[in-house]
């Protein structure tokens, strides 16, 4: 009986020292589930890029707006564009945000900012001359935001016919408002 006995205590030692081992080598993908059940549990997890000191993803609280993403990603550059972007626009889980230059980054001797256009109120003409949208793009895009207005620049790909390319080729020509 006490073989037994002893058999049962090694082999419930081993069981245990074999999960603990194991849960310290997680592979990738275990990581990656881990990493998503923490955020559906612990908030959001955004991307931000452009004008920001520390472009990256980040893990937020529910309900978190731009300034804090921008805050934890220790702030905007001198060249950020603002306004081009909201800072009371509350993110979205999974979401992906751009701050805009104010100035081309591939021209450093560029003394001029960029030609922008207001997309929430520029006309068709200015939206194909500025931002390089064809014509029925430029149309939906008036259309589309005579419903709900832009309040940040990745909303421009809810409107039909404009995908993540276009947005791509255009984000640095868009603002969301006019200077004051």
């Amino acid at each position: 009986m006490k073989t037994i006995l002893i058999i049962i205590g090694i082999t419930a030692v081993c069981l245990i020292g074999f999960g603990v081992v194991h849960s310290l080598t997680l592979s990738a993908e275990d990581t990656a589930v881990v990493s998503s059940a923490l955020s559906a549990v612990n908030g959001l997890t955004v991307t931000i890029s452009g004008e920001i000191n520390r472009p990256g993803t980040y893990v937020l609280d529910e309900g978190t707006k731009l300034i804090d993403l921008i805050n934890a990603a220790s702030g905007t550059t001198s060249n950020a564009d603002t306004l081009a972007f909201n800072t009371d626009y509350v993110l979205k889980n999974k979401g992906t945000y751009y701050i805009a230059p104010l100035y081309d980054n591939s021209n450093t001797c560029s003394a001029s900012p960029i030609s922008k256009v207001n997309v929430n109120s520029a006309s068709v003409d200015a939206l194909m001359a500025t931002a390089g949208f064809s014509k029925s793009v430029a149309n939906a895009v008036v259309s589309y935001r005579a419903s709900s207005s832009f309040q940040a620049l990745e909303e421009i790909m809810n409107v039909p016919g404009i995908g993540s390319a276009t947005y791509m080729a255009s984000r640095d020509h868009l603002t969301l408002r006019d200077k004051a």
